[in-house]
């Protein structure tokens, strides 16, 4: 399974007082919050974690059909941060995740799977972040047919073999990115 979150920074500036009271140490473990507040850039810090928890998170609302808010129990570590881009594990519980991370300078992008071998095959596709960026996606992929449930999650059809593959859709102020993969099927 796949998961992917981004965050516009501009956007998270404008909606986000991540500094007032009490915020970082409830969506933060005290490691991640010793991350954020010794970090050059604290704001990219925060979100890069952020992203990595939800990404790990979609991956665990998908294997288990249950939504939930709990960012204290995904906990992030390893991490490795070059210029634009960052690595690092995300646990939950017993699991674990290995998250990539782009960093650019209007957004954050992550991707989460469970094991390495999972990132390969994965192909990302940036969108406009309108109500047909479905429609967009179809006509930009022949292989591929984008729809979602009538919860809301997405599904991918692969238009010879009619398997479902691995799909994930984040998308936050000018930014939607969906993440799929040729390997692996939404039930792996």
């Amino acid at each position: 399974m796949i998961g992917n979150d981004l965050v516009d920074l501009r956007q998270a500036a404008i909606e986000s007082n991540w500094k007032r009271k009490g915020y970082l140490a409830k969506i933060c473990t005290p490691e991640e919050q010793r991350f954020v507040l010794e970090a050059p850039k604290p704001d990219e810090m925060l979100w890069l974690l952020w992203t990595m928890k939800e990404a790990a998170c979609k991956i665990v609302q998908r294997k288990t059909g249950t939504r939930s808010y709990e960012p204290l129990n995904f906990c992030c570590g390893l991490l490795n941060i070059e210029q634009t881009k960052a690595s690092g594990t995300v646990s939950y519980f017993k699991d674990s995740f290995l998250v990539k991370s782009e960093l650019k300078n209007t957004f954050i992008h992550s991707v989460a799977v469970s094991e390495m071998k999972d990132f390969e095959q994965l192909h990302l596709q940036y969108l406009q972040p309108d109500t047909a960026y479905k429609a967009a996606f179809n006509n930009l992929n022949s292989l591929y047919h984008l729809t979602g449930t009538l919860s809301g999650i997405p599904e991918l059809t692969h238009q010879v073999t009619g398997r479902k593959h691995a799909v994930s859709i984040s998308h936050h102020g000018d930014y939607l990115a969906i993440i799929y993969s040729d390997s692996l099927l939404l039930a792996d």
